[in-house]
């Protein structure tokens, strides 16, 4: 069975850079693409004139993104749904027939209509596969994948799905471990030597334990390791400067789990280096 990407559109510059990078990630996996309008409800008024001036505009954007599509070169199985709705929820309930979701970046933008921006991390909490969302301006990347390593499955998941891209990219993949001792600012001379030794082992073990087995499954792939004593989220977004990918996890769907991101991926995802796809575990 093919693979499904939704790809989320509003009209804006940012997801028509989303659009395209859907679209050579669905022709790359040839995969079909559903491009998904939602005209938010929650600033409409209940007159039924108001909804249906309000779906004619999506249906208008659908059909111009889906001509972008084919003037793009796109020649892959395309189709859209145009809704009014709540965007949160419709992306939660069509992620759950996806492979992979991807979202343009709205950070700091006043567009009335863009509903993306903030709520990306809101569409990555509840979302039931992994979701890409993609800065406004990148350039051609200078490096690889890079993945964030922590030990726990949610870092297990994301290491699997960067290890397939960076091999189908034929790209190195840099898997990196970041640790800051609990302690405050400027106290560092109360770090002991043993508490630098137990935290590089695990980090060691940790980082092996993840990358085990990516030789035999893509003996073609380069691994870097990096571990680095620096906060986590400035260390991944560091590393991934001018990167073709950042991979992140996430923890999975519990009942109120999964209205929380995470704080690493949530700092990522509000200061993207580079196109970055959040991964969810079960």
């Amino acid at each position: 069975m093919s693979q499904h990407v939704v790809i989320g559109i509003d009209g804006s510059r940012a997801s028509s850079t989303a659009l395209h990078w859907g679209l050579d990630y669905a022709t790359h996996h040839k995969a079909r693409v559903t491009l998904l309008q939602v005209a938010d409800d929650s600033f409409l008024s209940d007159r039924a004139v108001f909804r249906s001036e309000s779906q004619a505009v999506s249906d208008q954007l659908l059909k111009h993104d889906i001509e972008e599509a084919r003037d793009y070169g796109f020649t892959g199985e395309i189709d859209g749904v145009a809704i009014v709705g709540h965007p949160i929820q419709e992306f939660e309930r069509i992620s759950k027939e996806a492979d992979l979701i991807v979202l343009g970046d709205h950070t700091g933008s006043k567009l009335a209509g863009a509903f993306f921006g903030s709520r990306s991390v809101k569409i990555a909490a509840v979302s039931a596969c992994p979701l890409a969302i993609i800065p406004l301006e990148y350039s051609e990347p200078t490096k690889g994948v890079v993945v964030g390593v922590d030990g726990s499955d949610a870092a297990q998941q994301a290491i699997a799905y960067a290890a397939e891209e960076a091999s189908r990219l034929a790209v190195e993949l840099t898997a990196v471990y970041a640790w800051m001792p609990p302690l405050t600012p400027g106290l560092e001379q109360l770090w002991s030597e043993e508490l630098v030794t137990a935290q590089q082992s695990a980090a060691e073990e940790a980082l092996a334990i993840g990358t085990a087995g990516l030789a035999s499954r893509y003996p073609d792939l380069t691994v870097r390791r990096e571990i680095v004593q620096a906060p986590p989220i400035g260390a991944l977004i560091s590393e991934a400067q001018g990167a073709a990918l950042l991979v992140v996890g996430s923890r999975g769907r519990g009942s109120f789990s999964r209205l929380l991101l995470g704080s690493v991926s949530q700092g990522v995802v509000n200061d993207l280096p580079c196109p970055v796809v959040v991964t969810k575990t079960a």
